[in-house]
């Protein structure tokens, strides 16, 4: 039996479909490059800056990257990304411009994939939501493993689509090299090798085995030093993660608790309910979770946050947006979209299971958006992992193309318009109001802390009286932390201080200490507290330096 032909879709003339990608590639780049002295630089951020940094300018090969959620120290891929940025500039707010391009181009490949393989109504459509999503834009801003994710989760999209639609045998190489390689970046990686490896296994493309074999040996290669480092010790940290389990200290969670009051940072969600942030983070649902206000009185009985902002609401309870309405409703068309796609697949399942006879395109389309969306969920679900809200990266850009494919088939043209204009500009407003917060703050409590700007200026001030290194050196570089305790500063302001070079003739008298506030890490109240010495503060900054008797 011949393939069915594939079902005729509308195709914009090519001057309006141009103009129209300009728009929206125009629209992500104004939300992803403004309010650079926003941008995220923490602990995490400054570990990738410094290895890199000293790959550049002493030759370090990294050979192990960012210590990952469950304990165990990633392969060191996503360094070797950021090197060339480094080699180009050592700026950091223009490496983050870097990475946004990359986020960029996460869209405009989404766009192809979409115009492509379901019609350029429906590439558009997926480009758009790409590039307006408040989440997507977020995790192409910063220095962190999961911004560079989305452009290799793309293309991986992209050459499944190519084997099995396009019939284009070669590209099994990048179907089965990228996904490797996210897994050297972050571990969701498996759940995108396994989404990938299904739809080869069901839909059976012909396959030059030649690109498959040098597909996994280009990202077998590049594990290789990250392979060896953990021989030698060992393989201690993954038997350590072993013996533990990944589940072990999640199990007594409260009920409903999902921003811890002591830090701010968010708790992952439990297996059955990874679906949950598997919707959330295709528009901004859960934003809450970089702004650390979902934490209830009966969770923070210590009343930590309810100084901050918004205190114990939740972002969405408290801001210009009217609620969390209209993120519920994307996510309720893409499940709606989602469902209609299995329905099509299903109904291709016997045509599919006998060899003898191919499936027509559409439905194969279907099984691919279908499988990319399943199969991550089932992984997380098998091995029962406690997830957090970056582990679902990788299902961009799926969301959008689903909505795209559906929306070009099933909608009319008035109420598509309408309907995804809404959807964007709820997207924007979201961002926008989120920015408001940020500026307001200089930052956020939760996982976002301050901002780049702030704590640029802040290591000046450190860097123009004394020397960082040696004040890390002797424990006198010091921060506040959540219980207005001091301790040893984290990474980020020692490390900007010391890229601006050594003090002028260590102006400090051995007996200084340097003490950071940062109001976005503490509940400090400057009225009643009197460090006493000299200070400046940069937003919510605070540099004190401290003679000690």
């Amino acid at each position: 039996m011949s393939a069915q032909p594939t079902k005729a879709v509308v195709q914009l003339p090519s001057a309006v479909e141009w103009a129209i990608l300009a728009a929206i590639v125009a629209v992500g780049a104004w939300l992803r490059f403004q309010h650079p002295e926003l941008l995220e630089f923490k602990s995490d951020e400054a570990f990738a800056a410094n290895q890199a940094l000293e790959f550049v300018r002493g030759g370090k090969v990294p050979t192990s990257g960012l210590m990952s959620s469950v304990g165990v120290s990633n392969p060191p891929l996503f360094i070797w990304l950021l090197i060339p940025m480094f080699f180009l500039t050592s700026n950091i707010a223009v490496v983050c411009g870097m990475i946004s391009v990359l986020g960029l181009a996460a869209v405009v490949a989404t766009w192809w994939i979409g115009r492509k393989y379901y019609g350029s109504v429906s590439g558009l459509v997926a480009a758009a939501l790409f590039a307006s999503g408040p989440w997507a834009v977020v995790y192409s801003r910063k220095i962190w493993a999961q911004d560079f994710v989305p452009v290799l989760a793309t293309g991986t999209m992209w050459a499944a689509h190519s084997l099995i639609l396009g019939k284009n045998p070669k590209a099994i190489f990048w179907l089965l090299c990228l996904p490797l390689c996210v897994i050297q970046i972050h571990f969701s990686g498996f759940a995108l090798t396994a989404s990938a490896i299904a739809v080869v296994v069901l839909l059976r493309p012909r396959i030059d085995w030649r690109f498959a074999v040098a597909g996994v040996a280009l990202a077998v290669l590049l594990a290789l030093p990250y392979v060896i480092e953990q021989q030698k010790n060992g393989w201690a940290e993954w038997k350590r993660m072993s013996e533990e389990g990944s589940s072990r200290h999640w199990e007594k969670l409260p009920q409903g608790m999902t921003i811890n009051p002591q830090s701010g940072y968010p708790f992952p969600r439990c297996p059955t309910e990874a679906w949950r942030h598997a919707l959330a983070i295709m528009n901004a649902g859960e934003i809450e979770d970089v702004l650390g206000l979902s934490t209830g009185e009966v969770f923070d009985p210590n009343r930590i946050w309810v100084s901050k902002g918004s205190g114990q609401n939740r972002y969405f309870d408290t801001t210009l947006t009217l609620g969390d309405w209209l993120p519920g409703l994307q996510q309720l068309a893409f499940s709606i979209a989602l469902v209609w796609f299995g329905v099509k697949a299903l109904k291709s399942a016997k045509t599919l299971f006998r060899r003898q006879v191919t499936a027509d395109q559409e439905s194969k389309g279907a099984w691919i958006l279908v499988l990319w969306v399943v199969v991550p969920l089932a992984v997380y679900l098998v091995a029962g992992l406690w997830t957090y809200l970056s582990y679902y990266v990788i299902l961009y850009p799926v969301y959008f193309v689903i909505l795209g494919a559906l929306a070009q088939r099933a909608v009319p043209p008035r109420i598509l318009v309408a309907g995804i204009a809404v959807f964007v500009v709820g997207n924007i407003v979201f961002l926008l109001d989120v920015n408001r917060y940020l500026v307001q703050y200089g930052g956020a409590q939760g996982t976002y802390g301050s901002g780049l700007g702030f704590k640029q200026a802040a290591a000046e001030y450190v860097a123009a009286r004394a020397d960082a290194r040696e004040l890390v050196k002797e424990n006198r570089l010091l921060q506040m932390d959540q219980w207005q305790r001091a301790e040893p500063a984290q990474l980020d302001l020692p490390f900007l201080a010391t890229m601006l070079g050594r003090g002028q003739g260590k102006q400090l008298a051995t007996n200084s200490i340097v003490l950071v506030v940062d109001d976005n890490r503490t509940s400090y109240d400057a009225k009643r507290v009197n460090f006493g010495g000299t200070g400046t503060n940069d937003g919510p900054m605070h540099v004190y330096v401290i003679n000690r008797p």
